[in-house]
C-alpha cells in the first residue's frame, strides 16, 4: 500500500494563547514534514492559521488570563469546550493535542476521556507540577496519555508523582534564538565605545510586575551609574509595555536604548556585560544568551505564600536545569538596591566572576536541545507514534 493509499491520520490541535498558537504552528509544520497524507484540525490563532487551520472559532475568546478575565466570560468559555468538545467527537481524530491553558484544555480532556477513552490525548507543555500542586501529576493521568516537556527533569518528577508519562522533547526557545541568527551589530548599531559597559534590564512583561520592578531596578541603575560612569542600558520592550516603560525610566540617571525587535534584543544580550531581570522566562532567554544574569522578584503578600509551599530551591528556571546557584535572585524582602546592587555590581567589575558564570551557562544550550534535534520535530514524532 502507497503511502498516498493509506487513510489519511486526523490530528485535532488546541491552543488557547499566544505561545501555543506558535508552538502549534511549529508542530503543524513538523508532522506535515514526517507525513504527508495527513489531516489537521482545532484551535489557533494567525500562525497555525497560517499554516491552514481553520480555528473552530478566533483563539482570543479563550486566550484569558487571571481571575478578573475568566469569571465575567465562565458561560462563554463553557459553551467553547462544547465546540470543542462536540468538534473532536464528531470528527474522530486519531489522536488530540492540547497545548497549555489548562483552565480550557483540562476540561476538554476530561470530557472527551470519558466519552471516547480509546483516543490518545497528549499534553504539550508541562504544568509546573515541580514547583507546586504535585499532586495534579496524578489527576492528569485520568484524561491525559502523555505529556511532552520542556525541561530535563520534568519527566523524573512526573514518574515520582503517578502522573501520565511525560517527554522531555526540548525547549523551542533554543529552536527560536538558532532561526534569529545572523544578529545586528548592537554596539556598531547605537554608537556604543569599545570601554562602555552594557546592561540588560529586564523588568518583566506584565504591567503589575514592571510596576513594582522598574522603581528598585531604577534605584540600582542610580547606585550603579555613580560607579561606573560608561554605564549604558539597554531594555527589551513589548508593543503594549513600551509606553509603561519609557515613563517609568524617564528619570533614571541613564537613559536606555528600549528594543522592541527579537533579533536585537539577542544582540543587546550578547554584547551585554550582565543582566538585571525579573525571574521568569526571561532569565531562560539570558542563560541561553550566555549572559551573566541577576534576578529579582517581588508579588507582595502573595509572593509570600508562593515562596513558602514551592517545592524546588529556585524560581529561576536555569538554576533548576543546571542544579547549581548559577543566577543570583533576590526575592520579596530581598528584592531591594541595597541587596541587589553588590551582587550586580561583582558581575560588572569582576572579570573573574562573569566568565565563572559565563562558563557555568555554557551548559545550559546542551540540556535544553535534546538529541540536538528540534522541539517540533520530537513533538510530533511522537504525536504520529501515538495516532490510533
Amino acid at each position: 500500500m502507497t503511502e498516498s493509499s493509506k487513510k489519511a491520520k486526523h490530528v485535532v490541535i488546541v491552543a488557547g494563547e499566544t505561545s501555543g498558537d506558535a508552538l502549534g504552528a511549529d508542530l503543524m509544520q513538523a508532522l506535515r514534514q514526517q507525513q504527508n497524507n495527513l489531516l489537521l484540525s482545532g484551535v489557533g490563532g494567525p500562525k497555525m492559521q497560517a499554516h491552514g487551520l481553520t480555528s473552530l472559532f478566533p483563539m482570543s475568546e479563550i486566550a484569558l488570563m487571571g481571575l478578573k478575565e475568566i469569571l465575567p466570560k465562565l458561560p462563554k468559555l463553557f459553551k467553547l469546550v462544547d465546540t470543542t468538545v462536540a468538534h473532536i467527537l464528531h470528527v474522530k481524530p486519531d489522536v488530540l493535542v492540547l497545548i497549555d491553558s489548562p483552565e480550557f484544555n483540562h476540561r476538554v480532556a476530561k470530557r472527551v476521556k470519558k466519552q471516547r477513552p480509546e483516543l490518545p490525548i497528549i499534553c504539550y507543555v508541562a504544568p509546573q507540577i515541580w514547583a507546586w500542586r504535585r499532586g495534579r501529576a496524578k489527576k492528569m493521568r485520568a484524561y491525559f496519555d502523555a505529556v511532552m516537556a520542556f525541561l530535563p527533569f520534568e519527566p523524573e518528577v512526573f514518574a515520582a508523582n503517578n502522573g501520565p508519562p511525560c517527554h522531555f522533547v526540548g525547549h523551542p526557545m533554543v529552536d527560536r534564538l538558532k532561526q534569529l541568527e545572523p544578529l545586528p551589530d548592537f554596539r556598531k548599531k547605537h554608537k556604543l565605545k569599545a570601554k562602555d559597559r552594557l546592561l540588560s534590564v529586564l523588568p518583566g512583561s506584565r504591567f503589575s510586575e514592571i510596576k513594582v520592578l522598574a522603581p528598585v531596578f531604577g534605584q540600582v541603575v542610580a547606585r550603579l551609574a555613580r560607579q561606573l560612569p560608561d554605564l549604558k542600558l539597554a531594555i527589551p520592550v513589548l508593543p503594549h509595555t513600551r509606553e509603561l516603560v519609557a515613563t517609568l525610566t524617564a528619570d533614571w540617571p541613564i537613559a536606555p536604548i528600549l528594543i522592541d525587535d527579537e533579533a536585537e534584543k539577542i544582540a543587546a544580550f550578547k554584547t551585554s556585560r550582565a543582566a538585571l531581570a525579573s525571574c521568569g522566562t526571561a532569565t531562560l532567554e539570558l542563560g541561553l544568551a550566555g549572559l551573566p544574569t541577576i534576578g529579582a522578584y517581588n508579588m507582595g503578600w502573595f509572593g509570600d505564600v508562593i515562596v513558602r509551599i514551592m517545592r524546588v530551591p529556585s524560581t529561576v528556571l536555569t538554576n533548576l536545569i543546571l542544579d547549581k546557584p548559577v543566577m543570583q535572585e533576590f526575592l520579596q524582602s530581598l528584592c531591594t538596591a541595597e541587596a541587589i546592587t553588590p551582587a550586580l555590581s561583582q558581575l560588572l567589575t569582576d572579570d573573574a566572576e562573569n566568565e565563572k558564570c559565563r562558563q557555568a551557562l555554557a551548559e545550559l544550550l546542551p540540556a535544553l536541545n535534546y538529541q540536538g534535534q528540534s522541539p517540533a520535530q520530537q513533538a510530533a514524532t511522537l504525536t504520529l507514534q501515538m495516532a490510533l
